[in-house]
């Protein structure tokens, strides 16, 4: 009946998306140094870090005036700290891409959790193992299904902190 698929729907949760977002983003300011510092406060208060910096144009040139620096920031965090960078600077370009890893990420789970179940069972039979060479046959399996674990939990490691810390990269130019 319709009110039996209705139901069967409902009880199935959907699967949690995991996405990657990346924002490039311009940013012109003639308050240089106050910007700089509050997206680098910006970035702490909003839980995040900045991954890299980079500054330049900070020489003088022959008639004493400063050149106009310029300014590259990667953060690790997201929309606050947008909202909050975007009202201190014109914003002359924004571009947001997002990744969806679910698929990926489902697949590494699925995996590891296989074999962690493969583990299991090697470990159960070493305990009843009779012979020499069957002891090292499990134990040499039992190594290679760990260091597979270890590259599966790593490469989760690393997906889970892309879809946790947004990364946001920012150019700033110094405007006159």
């Amino acid at each position: 009946s319709d009110s039996e698929n209705a139901s069967a729907e409902t009880s199935q949760t959907p699967m949690e998306r995991k996405l990657i977002r990346n924002v490039n983003m311009d940013l012109e300011t003639r308050e240089f140094d106050a910007l700089t510092k509050s997206i680098t406060d910006a970035v702490t208060a909003f839980g995040g870090y900045i991954q890299q910096s980079d500054v330049s144009g900070n020489s003088l040139n022959w008639s004493g005036d400063r050149s106009s620096r310029y300014s590259t920031i990667t953060a690790r965090k997201l929309d606050a700290f947008l909202t909050e960078v975007s009202s201190q600077g014109n914003v002359t370009y924004k571009n947001e891409s997002v990744q969806d890893v679910t698929l990926q990420y489902t697949d590494i789970t699925s995996r590891k959790k296989t074999l962690q179940m493969e583990q299991e069972r090697l470990w159960a039979l070493l305990e009843k193992a009779e012979s020499v060479d069957a002891v090292i046959a499990l134990e040499s399996r039992l190594s290679e299904v760990r260091y597979q674990l270890e590259s599966l939990e790593s490469q989760l490691r690393t997906l889970d902190n892309q879809i946790v810390y947004s990364t946001v990269y920012l150019s700033i130019q110094e405007v006159q």
